[in-house]
């Protein structure tokens, strides 16, 4: 329980001390399944899309308020179908679940 607790505590330093647990599932997603959409990732951790939708939003560039976002994932347009959107860690991404991983050891 201890783990769990320094991991949701790792995660919340990084970005907000107010981010809900559902937020940090959904990066948590992203990092095992980096390249996959809204609806897949949806999917995976058993939330609605619009949740999904708005988390994802959250975690790249910008808030849905219009301010800067956490700028962990990069939203890219789907090669493979132009009306879809994938999600990838940044740099920054890459680093936050670098060190959880590092709270897992």
């Amino acid at each position: 329980m201890k783990t769990i607790k320094r991991i949701i505590d790792a995660f919340r330093n990084s970005i907000s001390e107010s981010a809900p647990l559902s937020l940090v599932q959904s990066f948590i997603a992203v990092c095992e399944n980096e390249g996959k959409g809204v609806v897949e990732l949806a999917e995976i951790v058993g939330s609605s899309r619009t949740t999904m939708s708005r988390h994802l939003l959250d975690l790249s560039e910008s808030l849905r308020s219009g301010a800067d976002g956490y700028k962990l994932l990069q939203r890219t347009q789907d090669p493979s179908n132009m009306r879809s959107v994938v999600y990838t860690l940044t740099p920054k991404g890459k680093v936050l679940r670098n060190t959880l991983l590092d709270l897992l050891e």
